[in-house]
C-alpha cells in the first residue's frame, strides 16, 4: 500500500508539471491573440489618420494601445506563473510530509493495535450500531484519545495536511477503526452519500487530484 501511494505521489508531481506548463502558455498564447484581434478589428472600423502611410502602418493610438496591452498581458502572465508555482510548491511540500508520515507509520513502534478494539469506547460505538443511535460530544473526545494513544500524533498529522472541519475529522478517526461507511453515516447523522463525498473531497483537497472514497481510506490507514 505504501509503494502505491509512494509511486502516485511521484507520478502527480511530474504530471502537474507537465500540464502546468503546457497549459499556460497555451492558453496565454490563445488569449493574447484573441485580444490583439479585438483591438485591431475595433481601431480600423474607425476612421484614423495613419502615421506615414494610410492603412499601411500603425496610427499613433494603434501603437500606444497596443504597447498597454502588451505590457498588461506580459504581468498578468508573469502574476500567473508564480502564483501557480506557489501552489505547486505547497502541493509538493504537503506530499513529502505524506510520504514522511508514512515512511513513520512503518518504522516507529506502537501499543497493539488491537488495543482499541477492546476499548470501552470502541465497546460503546458496537452498542450505538446495533442500537442506531449516533456518538456523543464525550464518544468522540474517547475515541481520538484512543486513537491518538495507538498511532501517535494521528489528529495533528491530518490537521497539517488541511483545516478540517469536525464532520471530516470524525470520519477520518472512524476509519482508522475500520468502521464501514453505512456505519460511519449512522455514527455521525450524515447520509451514506455524505460520508462517501466527504471521503472523495477529502483525498481531492489533500493530494491536489481527484480520487476515489477508497483512496482516501488508503491513505488514513496508512498513517
Amino acid at each position: 500500500m505504501q509503494k502505491k501511494c509512494m509511486k502516485t505521489i511521484a507520478n502527480y508531481r511530474i504530471i502537474s508539471l507537465q500540464k502546468f506548463s503546457k497549459y499556460s502558455l497555451h492558453t496565454f498564447a490563445n488569449t493574447f491573440s484573441w485580444w490583439l484581434s479585438k483591438l485591431f478589428l475595433s481601431l480600423h472600423q474607425q476612421k484614423t489618420k495613419p502615421l506615414i502611410f494610410k492603412d499601411m502602418l500603425l496610427t499613433n493610438r494603434e501603437l500606444f494601445l497596443l504597447i498597454i496591452c502588451t505590457v498588461i498581458y506580459i504581468t498578468l502572465f508573469i502574476l500567473v506563473i508564480q502564483y501557480s508555482r506557489r501552489k505547486i510548491q505547497l502541493l509538493q511540500s504537503r506530499l513529502d510530509n505524506i510520504h514522511a508520515m508514512q515512511k513513520i507509520a512503518v518504522i516507529e513502534p506502537r501499543k497493539d493495535v488491537n488495543t482499541v478494539f477492546s476499548s470501552p469506547v470502541y465497546l460503546r460505538i458496537k452498542q450505538y450500531l446495533n442500537e442506531g443511535r449516533s456518538m456523543t460530544e464525550g464518544d468522540w473526545t474517547e475515541l481520538a484519545e484512543a486513537v491518538n494513544s495507538i498511532y501517535i500524533g494521528f489528529t495533528e498529522k491530518l490537521y497539517s495536511l488541511y483545516n478540517m472541519s469536525d464532520q471530516d475529522y470524525r470520519v477520518s478517526l472512524l476509519i482508522k477503526i475500520r468502521i464501514q461507511p453505512k456505519d460511519i453515516a449512522t455514527l455521525t447523522t450524515h447520509s451514506k452519500e455524505s460520508v462517501a463525498s466527504t471521503r472523495s473531497r477529502l483525498y481531492q483537497k489533500v493530494f491536489g487530484k481527484k480520487g476515489s472514497t477508497k483512496d482516501w481510506d488508503d491513505f488514513i490507514l496508512s498513517i
